[in-house]
């Protein structure tokens, strides 16, 4: 990230302090769908913004001799494919709404490419497991609090993997 925030923060803590900020607002918009069955749209469209700006930054960078131009195509094209497969209206992976959509969009734009799929199919798992508890006799039951399990598991894995040396991000 260069100079781009270098004067407000270390460029190193710009995915930290994201993730901060993304986990809060998945923490009251897991609330949110658990009391009414939908988060607030403000929501959907700060999630969007925010996949987007990651977006930005991971261009700038790769522009700006962090490289990895390749990585960065093979992330997002992840990240746009598995997104609308998630979306009711394609609906191969998942059949959510934009809302839910945008939420997985934004977590997986702090993943490595190799963390998106894996985080697509751990929130598949995690919601085959979780389903038949949220949904309390309704046909349809609040995915946000799959999100933030399966943002929670795959953050612990590549965090894990990581640490262990057997991949290493960027």
């Amino acid at each position: 990230m260069s100079s781009l925030f270098a004067a407000v923060f270390p460029a190193e803590s710009w995915p930290t302090l994201g993730l901060a900020f993304l986990l809060g607002s998945f923490t009251v918009a897991t609330l949110s769908d658990l009391r009414r069955l939908s988060a607030q749209r403000e929501f959907v469209e700060v999630w969007w913004l925010f996949a987007l700006v990651v977006l930005g930054l991971e261009v700038y960078d790769a522009t700006h001799g962090a490289g990895g131009a390749g990585m960065l195509a093979l992330k997002w094209a992840l990240i746009f494919v598995l997104s609308l497969a998630s979306w009711f209206k394609v609906g191969w992976l998942f059949r959510l709404a934009a809302g839910d959509v945008a939420a997985l969009a934004a977590a997986a734009s702090l993943l490595p490419w190799w963390g998106v799929p894996a985080f697509y199919g751990i929130a598949k798992v995690s919601s085959w497991w979780m389903a038949p508890l949220l949904r309390r006799g309704r046909n349809v039951y609040p995915f946000m609090p799959v999100v933030s399990v399966a943002t929670i598991v795959v953050l612990g894995l590549v965090l894990g993997l990581e640490k262990s040396g057997t991949v290493t991000t960027p």
